[in-house]
């Protein structure tokens, strides 16, 4: 049944576009140069076969655009799939409109424009094969929100919220045509999240670092993302010995050795693209009613997230049968450091900001004092190595 209804749609079309072509005069003819485009008509159709209707008589600034009980059609362009930008205006089969003549979308500005195509890539122009549905709801639903969008019935900036519901109802009250209704609301959520990256990271390369942390076997940082979207990000790291892997809404950052310096892992989300020559061209005509077809590839949406692995530090600690622990000096060498620094009035100083790694302390013993065996400690990022040189005792003279 649905295959003969789905011929009697073409035929119907076919019929339509014949009727209308004897009644139009020559001088309407395609020119060679495609600067115009031919209109024809089709009903949709559910799953079941039924023929979609309008539920609903409703209007926008005093002119109808659906009739209860109507069957819904869609617009072809040349042959290829158009979306009405003036819901309610005139259009019928074998009118002709012309290329970029559109002074309605030429009036819409930037923001409106974007959104539509937003629409249109989340939509049955881009997004046929991933949506639920026929062919039909797909492309109806993806008409509703254009609509929605141009007549500002719904934001065009992101979240995109609806302002007026009456182009969806128009189709969907109540519940009806759910096909329409399911394949709508993936369109609208792929709009909402387009922009979205993951909580922890950031739309700018010059975002704070976050630290990993030693656990007794390497540098880790887990984040999870509350905005759930890392499944479409696949983050890479600028230095081969930082890895990277997720586990659902989990990012884990790795590192076997300590890193001098700030770490870019970097990703581009994944989203619907088309043919890098894809263009969206507006047709319009002063009498009749204008439309878009096509669509167009928006710009990438990247993340950003810079870690490293900190500083550490080292506590060293000097206690003396004599009680003289001030004023002693220690040579620190390793990771490109050679420092000697001083004990304060408790025996004690802090080395701080040293790169993670391994380092030797060596203490400059006076005449005095007997020699001390140099001691190696490792230094972790953020953590305190403490050394202590407790057993000197004075030499005898």
């Amino acid at each position: 049944m649905k295959k003969i209804k789905q011929l009697f749609r073409k035929g119907v079309a076919l019929a339509l576009a014949a009727v209308t072509t004897l009644s139009v005069l020559p001088a309407a003819t395609v020119s060679a140069a495609s600067q115009q485009a031919t209109i024809t008509f089709a009903y949709c159709y559910d799953g079941n076969g039924n023929t979609i209707r309008y539920q609903q008589t409703a209007s926008h600034n005093g002119i109808t655009f659906s009739h209860a009980g109507e069957a819904r059609t869609r617009i072809y362009a040349d042959g290829d799939n158009a979306y009405c930008i003036e819901p309610g205006i005139s259009l019928h089969t074998g009118n002709t409109l012309e290329k970029d003549a559109s002074v309605v979308w030429n009036n819409l500005g930037k923001a409106k424009q974007d959104a539509v195509n937003l629409a249109l890539l989340y939509g049955a122009q881009g997004s046929m094969g991933s949506m639920s549905g026929t062919e039909d709801e797909k492309v109806l639903a993806t008409q509703m929100v254009i609509w929605e969008i141009v007549t500002g019935c719904r934001n065009a900036s992101a979240p995109y919220a609806q302002t007026d519901a009456k182009f969806y109802n128009s189709l969907c009250v109540g519940g009806v045509n759910s096909g329409i209704a399911a394949a709508y609301q993936q369109i609208i959520s792929g709009m909402v999240s387009h922009g979205t990256i993951p909580s922890f990271a950031s739309g700018s390369t010059d975002s704070t670092p976050q630290e990993l942390k030693w656990d007794g076997k390497q540098y880790v940082l887990k984040l999870t993302d509350s905005n759930g979207v890392l499944s479409k990000f696949n983050f890479t790291s600028s230095n081969s010995d930082v890895k990277v892997s997720k586990s659902g809404n989990t990012l884990t950052i790795t590192s076997s050795k300590a890193i001098a310096g700030n770490v870019q892992l970097s990703a581009t989300k994944k989203i619907p693209t088309v043919s890098s020559s894809a263009k969206l061209i507006a047709y319009g005509d002063p009498s009749l009613q204008d439309i878009v077809t096509g669509v167009e590839n928006t710009a990438a949406v990247k993340a950003y997230l810079n870690v490293k692995i900190p500083y550490g530090h080292i506590q060293i600690v000097k206690t003396s049968e004599d009680g003289v622990v001030a004023g002693l000096k220690f040579q620190i060498t390793g990771n490109g450091i050679d420092q000697t620094v001083t004990t304060g009035e408790d025996g004690t100083i802090k080395v701080e900001n040293l790169q993670p790694g391994t380092y030797t302390v060596t203490e400059l013993t006076e005449n005095r004092y007997e020699p001390q065996k140099a001691q190696t400690v490792e230094v972790k990022g953020g953590e305190i190595a403490a050394v202590d040189f407790s057993k000197s005792s004075s030499v005898e003279i």
